[in-house]
């Protein structure tokens, strides 16, 4: 195992569940709390909020309990879709349940089965699905929904914590790809089209939700995820949210309005951030002979940059040229991608992580961290 140099490094935050997985059948049975008492189940929770940007975690019996879910997934592409897809959702929920306020647990209310069954084809075997039957009209019909995601949020009264949130994430996707006669076919999903496919499917699904009555009060959240096609490096995002504080219609959908852009920019004439990219890139390549590639990933909101990710992979030979190397990919972040944004720059090889370099907008540094 690699050792750090500095000591310190930002950290994702774990999460863990809060109870036994329910369905929705057992949901309106219980209570929906749980109470941590000597004769109950131990629940507890970190202690230690690593930022702002992460909710601390319920335990039970000091173990992970992943949601229920996992792994039930009908066309999520890529892993770049996957991880935009569950971090968005929690940037998306953040704005109706602070993480100051709230605890995060995956999705315990929704189980296997009936993901599975709501991402199928509605049929007369299938009345639950949320995909149109293969054929309407005489015409076939894409899958519009990929996946669907649930992540809980609980607060504390006392020693009890509650469901008082919950966050839907529903990807959808831009392309339809089949097979027939052994050769594969793929077409575009119109957008619009694809938009409105999602905010019915949000609908049938509160409906759905709101038929319980342990959730016949509690705050859900949707996310419209625009799934992006298998070999785009950027990864798809969320585009539209809305919140339902009660009762079983939706009272309004907000354009997100976010974007990311991959650099280096290879189609048409450059914006400002891709050209100081390539600069960056250039002098990058320029100092070290055994590059395999520098690129970036650029987080946009309403046009404006939010933030930068940036991936070096090379070989080295000695932590002297690590140390060389990470000195100098600092100097020429300072030169070129000084923004007031949070901007991290990986370094990597076929060893692993060689170096991390972050900026800190409040201390206006880059600051660079060395692993051996």
């Amino acid at each position: 195992m690699k050792k750090i140099i500095k000591k310190w490094i930002p950290l994702m935050a774990s999460v863990a569940c809060l109870s036994g997985c329910m369905g929705l059948e057992q949901l309106n049975e219980s209570k929906n709390s749980i109470e941590s008492t000597d004769t109950e189940v131990p629940v507890t929770t970190t202690n230690n909020q690593l930022s702002s940007d992460f909710y601390r975690a319920l335990i039970e019996e000091g173990q992970y309990k992943p949601s229920q879910s996992r792994g039930v997934s009908l066309s999520l592409n890529s892993g770049y879709n996957m991880k935009n897809f569950e971090t968005g959702l929690v940037e998306v929920a953040q704005r109706a349940f602070p993480s100051d306020q709230y605890y995060f647990q995956e999705g315990q209310v929704l189980d296997h089965d009936t993901i599975k069954k709501w991402l199928g084809r509605k049929s007369d075997q299938n009345k639950d699905g949320l995909n149109p039957a293969a054929v309407e009209s005489g015409e076939r019909q894409p899958y519009y929904l990929a996946q669907i995601l649930e992540q809980d949020y609980i607060v504390q009264n006392n020693k009890t914590y509650q469901l008082e949130g919950m966050a839907i994430g529903l990807a959808m996707n831009t392309e339809d790809v089949y097979t027939e006669d052994g050769r594969e076919y793929k077409s575009e999903i119109d957008e619009e089209t694809m938009k409105q496919k999602g905010k019915e499917i949000a609908g049938t699904i509160l409906q759905r939700l709101r038929e319980n009555e342990a959730l016949r009060n509690v705050p859900i959240v949707f996310g419209i995820f625009k799934q992006a096609p298998s070999d785009d490096l950027a990864g798809g995002v969320y585009i539209f949210e809305a919140t339902s504080t009660k009762g079983a219609l939706i009272p309004q959908w907000i354009d997100l309005k976010k974007e990311i852009k991959v650099f280096p920019q290879l189609e048409g004439n450059p914006t400002p951030d891709a050209t100081r990219f390539e600069n960056f890139r250039t002098n990058v390549e320029g100092f070290f002979p055994n590059l395999s590639g520098v690129t970036g990933k650029a987080s946009y909101q309403d046009g404006a940059l939010e933030k930068l990710q940036v991936n070096i992979m090379t070989q080295f030979y000695g932590e002297t040229e690590i140390i060389a190397f990470a000195q100098h990919v600092t100097d020429m972040a300072t030169k070129y991608l000084k923004y007031n944004i949070p901007v991290e720059i990986q370094i990597q090889s076929i060893n692993g992580q060689e170096a991390l370099i972050i900026q800190n907008p409040e201390k206006d540094q880059f600051m660079y961290y060395i692993y051996q």
